[in-house]
């Protein structure tokens, strides 16, 4: 895609997030009436898996970064992972309306790099 305006190649991105809890918090659990259950853990019920994710859906590429937190930090890896991957090209990325895609931090890198 081009246009005038980046006088060169476009790319359309859309973006999103997600955290696993990787020690789900249990609830029920099947045991003989009158009994009760002996469930062994560690109780590290605190860990989780962030995922920062991308997709092109014109050439049906994608790609993902695995962050420790779902927050500013884990955005701007996400976005430096897009530049590398995308260069010579003016990326379009589509994201929510979450917190950590906006603030100082972001708006001082997307002003630093313009093709975002």
């Amino acid at each position: 895609m081009t246009t005038k305006r980046s006088k060169g190649k476009r790319l359309l991105l859309f973006s999103d997030e997600a955290g696993f809890c990787l020690h789900p918090k249990l609830g029920r659990i099947w045991v003989k009436k009158g009994k009760q259950p002996l469930i062994l853990t560690k109780s590290q019920h605190h860990k989780r898996l962030n995922v920062f994710g991308w997709v092109n859906p014109l050439a049906g590429t994608h790609g993902m970064v695995r962050q420790e937190k779902g927050n500013t930090d884990g955005f701007l890896a996400m976005l430096k992972s897009i530049l590398l991957r995308y260069q010579q090209v003016v990326i379009d990325l589509w994201v929510d309306q979450a917190r950590w895609h906006k603030g100082k931090r972001i708006t001082e890198f997307l002003s630093y790099h313009r093709r975002l």
